[in-house]
């Protein structure tokens, strides 16, 4: 796991890689490492885009698409179709990967869906399971730019809850359910989750303050953190924990720490922090088929001032093997 200034990124970068994977939003964050990176360490690029935001990410993706010049091809996904998201991929990446026999993955994280990130996660373990990932994760310098903690929101309302394509558990109607939500900026779709599923048991993951990926995520964390717990009267023995936000292994480590405790239960998954702690929750169900992972689709999100993009990125590689 490292950590540095995207101005330093293309050194980092030596070896070349056979693809680089990227996402375009409405997020000018989707265009920090394309713009940091030289695109001849790489052969073929894929740009993943979501196709009901594309007025929005209209400008974004057309700079993406000059910085990558001819070397791409365009994934169109959806947010309210998952089975069109998952062939998309595996028709346009995943046929790639397997025909030119791909060993060398690049991929940036950082806009993706955490629905997306954990169906293309899902589809790289059970078709290329052999292949190095490298994965990207650039920091945002804020959330909600100009709001106060007290109002910042990234995304508002749920449309459906769903399990994640290829994460759907192992669920006995004679047990009951536990819930572990990782908390981030999005507490009301966090609280409609709950409601809605009405868990028997459940648990609140928060990130670590030492290690939050945007600096002011230590005071954002523990307040929306608290709102939850006050907004879950039902729930008077809700348990806490953390996880961490810049490592998916230790995220991986404390949510497994967690579950061993749950014995006879079904367990639900719901990643609502960063895409670092959502790789950790993909593999730790990929490991353990027990679980499953939901996800909710939000009505709207903060368009508008969703992200101001940092300097920095983390960078980690994924090896299948241990998982």
């Amino acid at each position: 796991m490292k950590t540095l200034n995207l101005d330093m990124l293309s050194n980092e970068l030596l070896d070349k890689y056979d693809i680089f994977i990227c996402s375009s939003s409405f997020e000018n964050r989707c265009s920090s490492v394309c713009s940091s990176i030289n695109p001849s360490i790489f052969t073929k690029s894929f740009i993943i885009f979501n196709k009901e935001y594309e007025v929005y990410l209209r400008t974004n993706l057309d700079n993406q698409k000059n910085i990558l010049a001819k070397n791409y091809s365009l994934v169109e996904t959806s947010g309210k179709n998952p089975l069109l998201t998952a062939d998309n991929m595996r028709e346009n990446i995943i046929e790639y990967i397997i025909k030119k026999d791909v060993k060398k993955i690049l991929l940036d994280i950082t806009t993706l869906t955490h629905e997306a990130l954990l169906i293309l996660l899902k589809l790289l373990k059970m078709y290329c399971p052999n292949s190095k990932i490298t994965c990207i994760y650039t920091r945002a310098k804020d959330y909600c730019v100009g709001d106060d903690v007290d109002n910042k929101w990234l995304s508002k309302g749920i449309e459906e809850i769903r399990s994640v394509l290829g994460y759907s558990g192992t669920f006995l109607p004679s047990q009951k359910n536990h819930l572990f939500v990782i908390v981030g900026y999005e507490y009301e779709r966090a609280i409609s989750m709950i409601n809605i599923l009405e868990p028997n048991v459940l648990s609140l993951g928060y990130g670590k303050s030492e290690n939050a990926t945007v600096e002011k995520d230590k005071e954002a964390n523990s307040h929306y953190l608290q709102l939850v717990v006050e907004m879950s009267p039902s729930y008077p023995d809700v348990d806490l924990f953390e996880v961490s936000c810049d490592d998916p292994y230790k995220t991986y480590e404390y949510l497994e720490k967690q579950i061993k405790k749950c014995k006879d239960k079904n367990i639900i998954i719901a990643p609502m922090n960063n895409k670092i702690s959502t790789i950790g929750v993909g593999l730790l169900a990929l490991k353990n088929e027990r679980i499953q992972v939901c996800y909710g689709p939000a009505l709207t999100y903060n368009i508008l001032s969703y992200s101001l993009p940092g300097n920095k990125c983390y960078i980690f590689d994924i090896d299948f093997s241990k998982f």
